[in-house]
């Protein structure tokens, strides 16, 4: 069994490498970063940049941790390989701009994201329920795995690159970072909300999951 040191509230995140057989029994040496948080439920995900993170909550046993990558080994890898081939698609599809050319044009999304984020999180804020906590703050910044997010602050932050998505797209993020200031989970009651604010909103979230791997310069 895989031992894991569950680290004190202080420390986040940690950063592993775990051994996973393939279909065929070959074995695989795949990085794995754990983060430990006060969230109520574990996560699993692969990044676009094939990052893979389990997300637990706090005092998670090392048991369960090491059944989770066990069970999860068919789909991790399965993820990771699909994370490539989008990358190669990326590649060939990206226009072929010079690094000048690619200032340029963040900056002209960066300037446009500061107009557009603010003016839509205006829209939909009101469609919240009362008991929401306010918005204190909106940021544009360029993450490298989130299109989104929201602090316990309620400071909102998006990815100027979502300035090449559909303005559907656009506003699922928006509506979806709003609803966090209500659940700061992704509980049934979050994704309830979301619904209740934007019913196709799983269209518009599956686009964004098979198409945001396109949305760079």
């Amino acid at each position: 069994m895989i031992k894991y040191k569950v680290p004190s509230k202080k420390t986040i995140r940690e950063e592993r490498t775990v051994l996973l057989f393939d279909e065929n029994g070959n074995l695989t040496q795949v990085p794995l970063v754990l983060t430990w948080s006060s969230r109520r439920s574990w996560s699993l995900e692969v990044s676009a940049g094939g990052v893979v993170t389990l997300r637990l909550p706090h005092g998670f046993s090392e048991r369960r941790t090491d059944e989770i990558i066990r069970e999860k080994s068919s789909w991790i890898l399965k993820a990771l390989e699909k994370q490539k081939e989008r990358s190669r698609e990326r590649e060939l599809a990206k226009p072929r701009h010079t690094e000048e050319e690619k200032k340029v044009l963040e900056q002209q999304y960066i300037r446009r994201a500061r107009t557009v984020f603010p003016q839509r999180v205006e829209y939909f804020e009101p469609f919240l329920p009362s008991r929401h906590r306010a918005v204190t703050g909106i940021r544009i910044r360029a993450q490298k795995t989130r299109w989104g997010s929201c602090s316990s602050k309620g400071t909102l932050s998006f990815n100027w690159k979502l300035m090449m998505a559909p303005d559907e797209v656009i506003d699922y993020v928006v509506v979806h970072e709003l609803c966090h200031l209500c659940e700061m989970n992704h509980s049934k009651r979050f994704w309830s909300l979301v619904g209740t604010i934007l019913p196709d909103y799983q269209r518009r979230r599956r686009w964004l999951k098979e198409n945001g791997h396109l949305l760079d310069l």
